[in-house]
């Protein structure tokens, strides 16, 4: 869990609001080698503290070895706290804090062991001999990316620039946000030529941010560290001997609870970003080598976006293999998003969260050409929240459904799918669908793009496939202003789409990225009682909910790559939840032998179970990548004040 503060994003723009109740009204400050005050661990009888005066000045406070997961709150001496803490923090962790001191006093939520280093002065006259606060009008972000770990426990310094430094400035206030850390670590910023054990940030598993007051007067300025993290420094302003308001003092952090709604996804008109073939988002065109990674920025990515939705195709391989997408700032994972044999195509959708850097790694295992399109964003308190359904069979021009007709779709035409208001969707109000696409007795090679029908038909495709070849593929489409979806196909083909889910403004549910987990592989009698293929005709039911990072309660849905693989004959995979009859749907297509995966969006029934019916004898592997749900969760989020 975060050493400091959970937060899915800094408020920078909350430097106009209200200071604390226990900070002092304005002031000018003295900064001073840190000089230790107080260390409830050490002397006669170390205990940890529920409360603790701190009087007044500029302090650094550190909350180390809680017995339990708490809080902490400033607040005057004389006043009972307030409601919002100065930090979170869990069992065992140290926290670091920056305080101006009022005759303030501390109180914590559970017993904690406190440090205090007295860092400077702050004097209630406007002398010319201290320094305010003076705030750029806009921050300006001076590192964002990862520091990585060095050898062993040792300490790494790297030197930064802190950006133009006006005459009058004497340090700089800095920001620090670490996020996505592989190991855990702390950072501090401070000259380089000045040795310090000094500590402005720790992290452990999760995000932290802390502020620093960084002298400028003695030299280069170095960031050093320990343990790999993604790191962000922003400098909010300076402290200087001159300014528009001689009495404002530097800002410190608070971690207030604030209702926060998980991501919900944008969808767009798919964007090419990557195809190694033509050079396409790549330095030359060329095959991906084997065991090497592809790293790929996302421009499109905004502030807000904490994920996107990747259509990732393989074409000509050069051997039997896998490819991965992961975030760049997270070691690889043990589990595929696309299996493939020599000279296959095939397409899948991955769902996969950014990294610090807007970026996200593609590893493949083999030598081979990659196409990759956009297909949509996940937005922080914005997107479409997702309403998921038991599969609905919307299109099947071999029934026929949807379509007037059974035929196959011609070579170079356009099905016109109505979705709103079909199937359990709303009439309006949808902005986005999720189906799973299939294309089955296509008479050549060729592709099949889905796209929004008011829109023109993009340079991208969502499955290709060779001549016989039935293939499946998750698709997540803008809808249009109409309600419709077009589906082209370059070759003579038949088209098969089936309803997971459907997404609006109006809908709360949003999505939960998760490291890429296993839950199911009856090759190893996982999520299974014991090794052996599942029957032809069998269902296994597999239990979500409780797992892998899925919630017990709350999660209406998943996303699972799930593959099937040593067919034992031509045949489908049907996911659906437990407590709803199977559909006529299928999510998988595979022939006699085949390794096929496909990634599924399904609703949990009400036991957190889902089910997967094996049309044919096959092994069956399922990896969990993310859930939604329509909680809100209550999160500490960093606000400077």
């Amino acid at each position: 869990m975060s050493v400091s503060i959970a937060l899915v994003a800094v408020a920078v723009v909350a430097l106009g609001s209200a200071p604390p109740a226990a900070a002092a009204p304005g002031g000018r400050v003295q900064l001073q080698q840190p000089i230790r005050m107080v260390d409830t661990r050490s002397g006669a009888a170390p205990s940890r503290v529920t409360s603790y005066p701190l009087g007044s000045g500029l302090l650094h406070v550190w909350f180390t070895d809680p017995a339990a997961a708490g809080s902490a709150t400033l607040h005057r001496c004389n006043q009972p706290p307030g409601a919002v803490p100065l930090v979170v923090f869990e069992a065992s962790e140290t926290v670091y804090a920056k305080v101006i001191a009022d005759n303030s006093c501390l109180t914590m939520s559970t017993p904690t062991h406190v440090v205090v280093d007295a860092i400077g002065s702050i004097e209630a006259v406007p002398t010319g001999t201290r320094l305010q606060y003076v705030p750029l009008n806009m921050p300006s972000k001076v590192f964002d990316g990862m520091l990585p770990s060095p050898s062993g426990a040792s300490v790494s310094s790297t030197p930064i620039d802190v950006g133009p430094v006006p005459s009058v400035a004497r340090a700089a206030v800095v920001l620090i946000e670490a996020s996505d850390p592989v190991m855990a670590g702390f950072l501090r910023i401070q000259p380089c030529q000045v040795p310090s054990l000094f500590v402005d940030v720790a992290w452990s598993n999760d995000r932290a941010v802390g502020v620093a007051y960084v002298d400028l007067t003695t030299g280069p300025i170095c960031a050093s560290h320990r343990g790999e993290a993604g790191v962000r420094l922003t400098v909010l302003g300076h402290l200087s001997v001159d300014g528009p308001d001689p009495m404002r003092l530097p800002p410190t952090l608070t971690a207030p609870a604030v209702p926060t709604r998980l991501p919900g996804l944008r969808a767009v008109t798919p964007v090419r970003l990557v195809d190694t073939r033509d050079g396409t988002g790549v330095a030359a065109a060329g095959k991906l080598g084997a065991t090497q990674t592809l790293e790929l920025t996302i421009a499109q990515a905004a502030a807000s976006t904490t994920g996107v939705a990747l259509n990732v195709t393989v074409t000509a391989p050069e051997a039997e293999g896998f490819v991965t997408v992961y975030p760049c700032d997270q070691q690889r994972p043990k589990v595929s998003n696309l299996n493939f044999v020599a000279g296959e195509t095939v397409p899948n959708l991955v769902n996969v969260r950014l990294s610090v850097t807007r970026s996200v790694c593609i590893y493949a295992q083999r030598t081979t050409h990659l196409v990759v399109d956009l297909a949509g964003t996940f937005e922080a308190g914005g997107g479409a929240g997702v309403q998921p359904v038991a599969p609905v069979r919307l299109l099947d021009t071999r029934k026929p459904i949807g379509v007037p007709s059974i035929a196959p779709v011609p070579s170079g035409q356009v099905v016109t799918l109505q979705v709103a208001g079909v199937g359990g969707v709303p009439a309006s109000g949808v902005s986005a669908v999720t189906m799973n696409v299939t294309v089955t007795e296509p008479e050549r090679a060729g592709f099949v793009t889905v796209y929004p029908c008011d829109r023109q038909r993009p340079t991208a495709s969502n499955l290709n496939h060779e001549a016989g070849q039935t293939v499946p593929n998750l698709v997540s489409v803008r809808v249009s202003a109409a309600g419709t979806v077009c589906l082209y196909a370059q070759q003579t083909t038949h088209l098969v789409a089936d309803l997971a889910a459907w997404y609006s403004v109006d809908q709360d549910d949003g999505y939960r990225a998760l490291p890429p987990e296993r839950v199911l592989d009856t090759r190893e009698a996982l999520g299974v009682p014991g090794i052996a293929k599942v029957t032809a005709g069998g269902t296994v039911v597999l239990q979500v909910a409780g797992r892998v990072g899925v919630p017990v309660t709350g999660a209406t849905a998943v996303t699972m790559n799930v593959t099937v693989t040593e067919a034992e004959g031509d045949g489908f995979v049907t996911v659906y939840p437990c407590d709803t009859p199977r559909p006529e749907a299928s999510n998988l297509n595979h022939d006699v032998g085949e390794t096929v995966p496909n990634l599924v969006t399904v609703r949990l029934a009400a036991n957190g179970t889902v089910c997967l019916y094996a049309q044919r004898t096959v092994h069956l592997l399922a990896d969990v990548a993310g859930y939604f749900t329509e909680t809100t969760e209550i999160r500490n989020m960093a606000r400077l004040s």
